[in-house]
Protein backbone atom coordinates (compact mmCIF):
# COMPACT_ATOMS: atom_id res chain seq x y z
CA UNK A 1 0.00 0.00 0.00
CA UNK A 2 2.78 2.37 0.97
CA UNK A 3 4.56 1.73 -2.34
CA UNK A 4 1.39 2.48 -4.30
CA UNK A 5 0.86 5.79 -2.47
CA UNK A 6 4.41 6.87 -2.98
CA UNK A 7 4.20 5.95 -6.64
CA UNK A 8 1.06 8.20 -7.16
CA UNK A 9 2.37 11.28 -5.34
CA UNK A 10 4.58 12.72 -8.12
CA UNK A 11 1.75 12.28 -10.67
CA UNK A 12 -0.78 14.05 -8.44
CA UNK A 13 1.62 16.91 -7.75
CA UNK A 14 2.26 17.35 -11.43
CA UNK A 15 -1.47 18.30 -12.04
CA UNK A 16 -1.33 21.38 -9.69
CA UNK A 17 -0.37 24.53 -11.71
CA UNK A 18 2.50 26.46 -10.31
CA UNK A 19 1.80 30.12 -9.32
CA UNK A 20 2.87 32.59 -12.01
CA UNK A 21 4.28 35.77 -10.46
CA UNK A 22 2.58 38.99 -11.66
CA UNK A 23 5.18 41.34 -13.02
CA UNK A 24 5.21 44.80 -11.46
CA UNK A 25 3.73 47.62 -13.61
CA UNK A 26 6.15 49.32 -15.88
CA UNK A 27 6.89 53.03 -15.63
CA UNK A 28 4.67 53.67 -18.64
CA UNK A 29 1.76 51.73 -17.08
CA UNK A 30 2.11 53.68 -13.84
CA UNK A 31 2.14 56.92 -15.79
CA UNK A 32 -0.97 55.84 -17.71
CA UNK A 33 -2.76 55.09 -14.43
CA UNK A 34 -1.77 58.45 -12.96
CA UNK A 35 -2.94 60.40 -16.03
CA UNK A 36 -6.22 58.44 -16.21
CA UNK A 37 -6.96 59.08 -12.55
CA UNK A 38 -6.18 62.80 -12.92
CA UNK A 39 -8.41 63.11 -15.97
CA UNK A 40 -11.35 61.44 -14.20
CA UNK A 41 -10.94 63.65 -11.15
CA UNK A 42 -10.77 66.79 -13.27
CA UNK A 43 -13.86 65.85 -15.28
CA UNK A 44 -15.74 65.25 -12.03
CA UNK A 45 -14.79 68.72 -10.77
CA UNK A 46 -15.78 70.30 -14.09
CA UNK A 47 -19.12 68.50 -14.17
CA UNK A 48 -20.66 71.46 -12.36
CA UNK A 49 -20.39 73.44 -15.61
CA UNK A 50 -23.37 71.45 -16.84
CA UNK A 51 -24.04 71.36 -20.55
CA UNK A 52 -20.87 72.06 -22.49
CA UNK A 53 -18.52 70.71 -19.81
CA UNK A 54 -15.42 69.09 -21.40
CA UNK A 55 -15.50 65.30 -21.57
CA UNK A 56 -12.75 62.83 -22.57
CA UNK A 57 -14.48 59.62 -21.47
CA UNK A 58 -14.18 58.10 -24.93
CA UNK A 59 -10.40 58.61 -24.92
CA UNK A 60 -10.12 57.01 -21.48
CA UNK A 61 -11.97 53.93 -22.73
CA UNK A 62 -9.82 53.77 -25.86
CA UNK A 63 -6.62 54.03 -23.81
CA UNK A 64 -7.76 51.32 -21.39
CA UNK A 65 -8.51 48.96 -24.30
CA UNK A 66 -5.14 49.62 -25.91
CA UNK A 67 -3.30 48.95 -22.65
CA UNK A 68 -5.26 45.72 -22.10
CA UNK A 69 -4.08 44.56 -25.52
CA UNK A 70 -0.49 45.30 -24.60
CA UNK A 71 -0.13 48.54 -26.55
CA UNK A 72 0.99 50.59 -23.53
CA UNK A 73 2.84 53.27 -25.50
CA UNK A 74 -0.19 53.85 -27.73
CA UNK A 75 -2.39 54.17 -24.64
CA UNK A 76 -0.02 56.79 -23.25
CA UNK A 77 -0.24 58.80 -26.49
CA UNK A 78 -4.04 58.68 -26.33
CA UNK A 79 -4.06 59.86 -22.72
CA UNK A 80 -1.63 62.71 -23.39
CA UNK A 81 -3.79 63.83 -26.31
CA UNK A 82 -6.91 63.66 -24.09
CA UNK A 83 -5.11 65.68 -21.45
CA UNK A 84 -4.30 68.42 -23.94
CA UNK A 85 -7.85 68.46 -25.32
CA UNK A 86 -9.36 68.66 -21.84
CA UNK A 87 -7.16 71.63 -20.94
CA UNK A 88 -7.91 73.41 -24.21
CA UNK A 89 -11.66 72.84 -24.09
CA UNK A 90 -11.80 73.84 -20.42
CA UNK A 91 -10.13 77.14 -21.24
CA UNK A 92 -12.48 77.69 -24.17
CA UNK A 93 -15.62 76.99 -22.12
CA UNK A 94 -14.54 79.14 -19.18
CA UNK A 95 -13.51 82.05 -21.42
CA UNK A 96 -16.72 81.90 -23.46
CA UNK A 97 -19.02 81.74 -20.46
CA UNK A 98 -17.08 84.43 -18.61
CA UNK A 99 -17.57 86.74 -21.60
CA UNK A 100 -21.29 85.92 -21.63
CA UNK A 101 -21.46 86.88 -17.95
CA UNK A 102 -19.66 90.14 -18.64
CA UNK A 103 -22.10 90.93 -21.47
CA UNK A 104 -25.07 90.32 -19.20
CA UNK A 105 -23.62 92.59 -16.51
CA UNK A 106 -23.07 95.35 -19.09
CA UNK A 107 -26.66 94.92 -20.33
CA UNK A 108 -27.94 95.41 -16.79
CA UNK A 109 -25.82 98.52 -16.37
CA UNK A 110 -27.19 99.96 -19.62
CA UNK A 111 -30.68 99.32 -18.28
CA UNK A 112 -29.79 101.42 -15.23
CA UNK A 113 -29.15 98.73 -12.63
CA UNK A 114 -25.75 97.89 -11.12
CA UNK A 115 -25.54 94.49 -9.48
CA UNK A 116 -22.95 94.27 -6.66
CA UNK A 117 -20.69 91.65 -8.29
CA UNK A 118 -17.52 93.64 -8.99
CA UNK A 119 -15.51 91.73 -6.36
CA UNK A 120 -16.84 88.39 -7.66
CA UNK A 121 -15.81 89.25 -11.20
CA UNK A 122 -12.34 90.27 -10.01
CA UNK A 123 -11.88 87.00 -8.13
CA UNK A 124 -13.10 85.01 -11.11
CA UNK A 125 -10.70 86.88 -13.41
CA UNK A 126 -7.78 86.06 -11.11
CA UNK A 127 -8.80 82.41 -10.98
CA UNK A 128 -8.98 82.25 -14.78
CA UNK A 129 -5.57 83.87 -15.17
CA UNK A 130 -3.56 82.21 -12.41
CA UNK A 131 -5.63 79.74 -10.41
CA UNK A 132 -6.64 76.13 -10.97
CA UNK A 133 -9.31 75.63 -13.62
CA UNK A 134 -11.44 73.69 -11.16
CA UNK A 135 -11.60 76.71 -8.83
CA UNK A 136 -12.41 79.00 -11.76
CA UNK A 137 -15.24 76.65 -12.83
CA UNK A 138 -16.72 76.65 -9.32
CA UNK A 139 -16.63 80.45 -9.11
CA UNK A 140 -18.08 80.77 -12.61
CA UNK A 141 -21.05 78.48 -11.91
CA UNK A 142 -21.87 80.30 -8.66
CA UNK A 143 -21.69 83.72 -10.35
CA UNK A 144 -23.90 82.49 -13.20
CA UNK A 145 -26.47 81.29 -10.66
CA UNK A 146 -26.48 84.60 -8.77
CA UNK A 147 -26.71 86.69 -11.92
CA UNK A 148 -29.55 84.57 -13.33
CA UNK A 149 -31.54 84.92 -10.10
CA UNK A 150 -30.88 88.66 -9.99
CA UNK A 151 -32.01 89.08 -13.62
CA UNK A 152 -35.19 87.14 -12.92
CA UNK A 153 -36.00 89.17 -9.80
CA UNK A 154 -35.20 92.41 -11.59
CA UNK A 155 -37.49 91.58 -14.52
CA UNK A 156 -40.24 90.70 -12.04
CA UNK A 157 -39.79 94.07 -10.35
CA UNK A 158 -39.91 95.84 -13.73
CA UNK A 159 -43.22 94.11 -14.40
CA UNK A 160 -44.63 95.38 -11.09
CA UNK A 161 -43.42 98.92 -11.81
CA UNK A 162 -44.96 98.80 -15.28
CA UNK A 163 -48.34 97.82 -13.79
CA UNK A 164 -48.07 100.61 -11.22
CA UNK A 165 -47.17 103.19 -13.87
CA UNK A 166 -50.05 102.13 -16.10
CA UNK A 167 -52.67 102.23 -13.35
CA UNK A 168 -51.30 105.47 -11.93
CA UNK A 169 -51.45 107.19 -15.32
CA UNK A 170 -54.98 105.99 -15.99
CA UNK A 171 -56.11 106.96 -12.50
CA UNK A 172 -54.59 110.42 -12.98
CA UNK A 173 -56.58 110.85 -16.20
CA UNK A 174 -59.85 110.47 -14.29
CA UNK A 175 -58.67 112.66 -11.43
CA UNK A 176 -58.03 110.05 -8.73
CA UNK A 177 -55.53 111.57 -6.22
CA UNK A 178 -52.48 109.35 -5.87
CA UNK A 179 -49.80 111.70 -4.54
CA UNK A 180 -48.62 109.21 -1.90
CA UNK A 181 -48.27 106.39 -4.42
CA UNK A 182 -46.40 108.63 -6.85
CA UNK A 183 -43.90 109.44 -4.10
CA UNK A 184 -43.36 105.77 -3.26
CA UNK A 185 -42.85 104.93 -6.93
CA UNK A 186 -40.24 107.67 -7.27
CA UNK A 187 -38.42 106.40 -4.18
CA UNK A 188 -38.28 102.86 -5.58
CA UNK A 189 -36.82 104.09 -8.87
CA UNK A 190 -34.17 106.17 -7.08
CA UNK A 191 -33.07 103.17 -5.01
CA UNK A 192 -32.95 101.00 -8.13
CA UNK A 193 -30.50 103.44 -9.68
CA UNK A 194 -28.12 103.23 -6.69
CA UNK A 195 -24.73 101.51 -7.25
CA UNK A 196 -23.93 98.02 -5.90
CA UNK A 197 -27.48 96.70 -5.73
CA UNK A 198 -27.61 93.39 -3.84
CA UNK A 199 -30.10 90.54 -3.94
CA UNK A 200 -31.38 91.55 -0.51
CA UNK A 201 -31.96 95.20 -1.44
CA UNK A 202 -33.67 94.15 -4.69
CA UNK A 203 -35.99 91.88 -2.72
CA UNK A 204 -36.87 94.76 -0.37
CA UNK A 205 -37.69 96.99 -3.36
CA UNK A 206 -39.86 94.24 -4.89
CA UNK A 207 -41.84 93.96 -1.67
CA UNK A 208 -42.28 97.74 -1.61
CA UNK A 209 -43.51 97.72 -5.21
CA UNK A 210 -45.97 94.92 -4.43
CA UNK A 211 -47.37 96.96 -1.52
CA UNK A 212 -47.68 100.02 -3.76
CA UNK A 213 -49.57 98.01 -6.38
CA UNK A 214 -51.87 96.68 -3.67
CA UNK A 215 -52.59 100.25 -2.51
CA UNK A 216 -53.54 101.14 -6.07
CA UNK A 217 -55.90 98.17 -6.24
CA UNK A 218 -57.52 99.42 -3.04
CA UNK A 219 -57.66 103.15 -3.82
CA UNK A 220 -58.94 103.05 -7.40
CA UNK A 221 -62.02 100.80 -6.88
CA UNK A 222 -63.26 102.83 -3.90
CA UNK A 223 -63.08 106.08 -5.90
CA UNK A 224 -64.68 104.56 -8.99
CA UNK A 225 -67.50 102.99 -6.99
CA UNK A 226 -68.34 106.36 -5.46
CA UNK A 227 -68.32 108.08 -8.84
CA UNK A 228 -70.42 105.37 -10.48
CA UNK A 229 -72.99 105.69 -7.70
CA UNK A 230 -73.25 109.44 -8.44
CA UNK A 231 -73.62 108.77 -12.16
CA UNK A 232 -76.32 106.18 -11.46
CA UNK A 233 -78.27 108.77 -9.48
CA UNK A 234 -77.93 111.23 -12.37
CA UNK A 235 -79.11 108.63 -14.92
CA UNK A 236 -82.09 107.66 -12.74
CA UNK A 237 -83.59 111.08 -13.56
CA UNK A 238 -84.27 109.90 -17.09
CA UNK A 239 -87.08 107.51 -18.01
CA UNK A 240 -86.21 104.04 -19.25
CA UNK A 241 -87.13 104.91 -22.84
CA UNK A 242 -85.01 108.09 -22.88
CA UNK A 243 -82.98 107.58 -26.08
CA UNK A 244 -80.26 110.25 -25.54
CA UNK A 245 -79.17 108.63 -22.27
CA UNK A 246 -79.10 105.05 -23.61
CA UNK A 247 -75.39 105.12 -24.53
CA UNK A 248 -74.47 106.48 -21.09
CA UNK A 249 -76.55 103.76 -19.41
CA UNK A 250 -74.76 101.05 -21.39
CA UNK A 251 -71.37 102.52 -20.52
CA UNK A 252 -72.35 102.65 -16.83
CA UNK A 253 -73.22 98.94 -16.92
CA UNK A 254 -69.91 98.17 -18.65
CA UNK A 255 -67.85 100.17 -16.15
CA UNK A 256 -69.62 98.51 -13.22
CA UNK A 257 -69.00 95.06 -14.66
CA UNK A 258 -65.28 95.74 -15.23
CA UNK A 259 -64.97 96.99 -11.66
CA UNK A 260 -66.68 93.92 -10.19
CA UNK A 261 -64.32 91.68 -12.17
CA UNK A 262 -61.26 93.58 -10.90
CA UNK A 263 -60.35 94.83 -14.38
CA UNK A 264 -59.22 98.23 -13.15
CA UNK A 265 -57.66 99.48 -16.38
CA UNK A 266 -60.82 98.72 -18.36
CA UNK A 267 -62.99 100.19 -15.58
CA UNK A 268 -61.03 103.47 -15.64
CA UNK A 269 -61.36 103.73 -19.42
CA UNK A 270 -65.10 103.04 -19.22
CA UNK A 271 -65.57 105.71 -16.53
CA UNK A 272 -63.68 108.21 -18.68
CA UNK A 273 -65.96 107.43 -21.62
CA UNK A 274 -69.02 107.61 -19.34
CA UNK A 275 -68.00 111.11 -18.26
CA UNK A 276 -67.78 112.17 -21.89
CA UNK A 277 -71.24 110.80 -22.67
CA UNK A 278 -72.74 112.52 -19.63
CA UNK A 279 -71.15 115.82 -20.61
CA UNK A 280 -72.68 115.52 -24.09
CA UNK A 281 -76.01 114.72 -22.50
CA UNK A 282 -75.76 117.80 -20.30
CA UNK A 283 -74.91 120.00 -23.29
CA UNK A 284 -77.94 118.67 -25.15
CA UNK A 285 -80.11 119.37 -22.12
CA UNK A 286 -78.75 122.89 -21.87
CA UNK A 287 -79.56 123.40 -25.54
CA UNK A 288 -83.07 122.08 -24.97
CA UNK A 289 -83.49 124.31 -21.93
CA UNK A 290 -82.70 127.39 -24.04
CA UNK A 291 -85.74 126.71 -26.20
CA UNK A 292 -89.15 127.98 -25.16
CA UNK A 293 -90.77 125.38 -22.91
CA UNK A 294 -93.97 123.76 -24.10
CA UNK A 295 -97.17 124.28 -22.21
CA UNK A 296 -96.97 122.22 -19.02
CA UNK A 297 -99.18 119.19 -18.80
CA UNK A 298 -99.76 117.82 -15.36
CA UNK A 299 -98.94 114.11 -15.29
CA UNK A 300 -101.70 111.89 -13.97
CA UNK A 301 -101.21 110.65 -10.45
CA UNK A 302 -100.51 106.91 -10.22
CA UNK A 303 -102.10 105.00 -7.38
CA UNK A 304 -100.19 102.36 -5.45
CA UNK A 305 -102.20 99.54 -7.05
CA UNK A 306 -101.59 100.97 -10.49
CA UNK A 307 -97.89 101.22 -9.78
CA UNK A 308 -97.84 97.65 -8.48
CA UNK A 309 -99.59 96.42 -11.63
CA UNK A 310 -97.18 98.33 -13.85
CA UNK A 311 -94.15 96.93 -12.03
CA UNK A 312 -95.49 93.38 -12.15
CA UNK A 313 -95.92 93.67 -15.93
CA UNK A 314 -92.43 95.11 -16.17
CA UNK A 315 -90.99 92.24 -14.08
CA UNK A 316 -92.75 89.62 -16.26
CA UNK A 317 -91.47 91.25 -19.44
CA UNK A 318 -87.92 91.39 -18.13
CA UNK A 319 -88.09 87.79 -16.86
CA UNK A 320 -89.08 86.68 -20.35
CA UNK A 321 -86.07 88.53 -21.80
CA UNK A 322 -83.78 86.93 -19.20
CA UNK A 323 -84.89 83.46 -20.27
CA UNK A 324 -83.60 84.16 -23.77
CA UNK A 325 -80.04 84.74 -22.48
CA UNK A 326 -77.38 81.99 -22.55
CA UNK A 327 -77.86 80.26 -19.17
CA UNK A 328 -74.11 80.11 -18.40
CA UNK A 329 -73.41 83.81 -19.06
CA UNK A 330 -72.56 86.37 -16.37
CA UNK A 331 -75.49 88.52 -17.53
CA UNK A 332 -77.96 85.68 -17.06
CA UNK A 333 -76.76 85.03 -13.52
CA UNK A 334 -76.80 88.72 -12.59
CA UNK A 335 -80.26 89.18 -14.11
CA UNK A 336 -81.65 86.18 -12.21
CA UNK A 337 -80.43 87.68 -8.94
CA UNK A 338 -82.04 91.06 -9.75
CA UNK A 339 -85.35 89.42 -10.74
CA UNK A 340 -85.50 87.59 -7.39
CA UNK A 341 -84.59 90.78 -5.53
CA UNK A 342 -87.33 92.76 -7.34
CA UNK A 343 -89.91 90.03 -6.66
CA UNK A 344 -89.18 90.10 -2.93
CA UNK A 345 -89.47 93.91 -2.92
CA UNK A 346 -92.83 93.76 -4.71
CA UNK A 347 -94.13 91.25 -2.20
CA UNK A 348 -93.06 93.57 0.58
CA UNK A 349 -94.78 96.52 -1.20
CA UNK A 350 -91.46 98.39 -1.40
CA UNK A 351 -92.41 99.67 -4.83
CA UNK A 352 -89.81 102.43 -5.26
CA UNK A 353 -86.94 100.06 -4.44
CA UNK A 354 -88.42 97.42 -6.76
CA UNK A 355 -88.74 100.01 -9.53
CA UNK A 356 -85.02 100.93 -9.17
CA UNK A 357 -83.96 97.27 -9.25
CA UNK A 358 -86.00 96.58 -12.39
CA UNK A 359 -84.63 99.73 -14.00
CA UNK A 360 -81.04 98.56 -13.38
CA UNK A 361 -81.92 95.18 -14.86
CA UNK A 362 -83.39 96.85 -17.94
CA UNK A 363 -80.15 98.81 -18.42
CA UNK A 364 -78.12 95.63 -18.17
CA UNK A 365 -80.29 93.83 -20.72
CA UNK A 366 -80.28 96.84 -23.04
CA UNK A 367 -76.47 96.99 -22.90
CA UNK A 368 -76.18 93.24 -23.52
CA UNK A 369 -78.53 93.46 -26.52
CA UNK A 370 -76.56 96.35 -27.98
CA UNK A 371 -73.21 94.52 -27.75
CA UNK A 372 -71.91 93.18 -31.10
Amino acid sequence: MGDDASSRTPAAESTVPSAVPVPPPTAEEELNATISRALREKMELLRGLGRGAPDVTSELCEAALSEAEGRVAQALDILRSAQERLERQTDDVLTRRFQALEDRRIALQKAGVRFAVSDDFSQLTEALEDGPREEAATRLVELERRLAQFESDWKGLQGLLSQIEGLRSEAAEVGIPLAEISGELQEIREKLAAPDLTEESLDVLAQSAARTLMLLHEAIPATLESELAQHETALDRYPDDHVPSAAARRMHVEATRHLKKGRLSEAVQSVRELRRLLEELQREEASEAARPPPAPVAPPQETEDEMLGRLLNKARSLAARVRTLPPDSDTAREAAVQIREATELLRARELDAADQTLTRLMRTLTYETARP
